[in-house]
């Protein structure tokens, strides 16, 4: 079970990571647009703002799944760290249930903003709505995704000590 959750994750990974440098790309490219044809032209691209911010919105959402999937997310575990193993285990599946719930209501309140979505569109890029709202429950999910296997990883040593970076350790 738990390797099948790894292959699936393996490949949502890749996705997510190939969006995020994309959708990256787009939105520094929408923003010099911006830039040049506000300062250069003494024009505002609507347009590329738009542009701009929907892709920040799903680049936020996606980027924090790639980060869950690095444990990259801030986290205060020093209290924990000092439980012994069984107590560490229960809080590591006390914060992960947490945050799925977190996320869980995330996801299950965005269905009428969905609903409301497919009616409205952007003003600038006519999109409709649905499309960009779809970034939560979506980056929702990818997260609930990645936390599972992060506890399941974790499992025998729920709070391990950071690993120093290359700077640390010159220092």
């Amino acid at each position: 079970m738990l390797a099948l959750l790894e292959r699936l994750c393996l490949i949502l990974r890749r996705l997510a990571s190939g969006a995020v440098i994309l959708l990256f790309s787009v939105m520094m490219i929408a923003v010099l647009a911006q830039v040049v044809g506000r300062y250069l032209l003494n024009y505002s691209i609507a347009s590329a703002t738009e542009i701009a911010t929907f892709s920040q919105i799903w680049l936020v959402l996606l980027g924090a799944g790639v980060a869950m999937a690095r444990n990259q997310h801030v986290a205060i575990d020093m209290l924990p760290a000092m439980l012994p193993l069984r107590l560490a285990r229960i809080a590591l599946l006390a914060i992960a249930a947490v945050t799925i719930a977190f996320l869980a209501v995330l996801a299950y309140g965005t269905l009428p903003l969905l609903k409301l979505g497919a009616f409205q569109s952007s003003p600038a890029l006519g999109l409709p709505m649905k499309w960009i709202y779809l970034c939560l429950p979506v980056g929702a999910a990818y997260i609930a995704i990645e936390l599972v296997l992060s506890v399941a990883r974790r499992w025998n040593d729920p709070f391990p000590e950071p690993v120093a970076d290359g700077i640390e350790e010159a220092i």
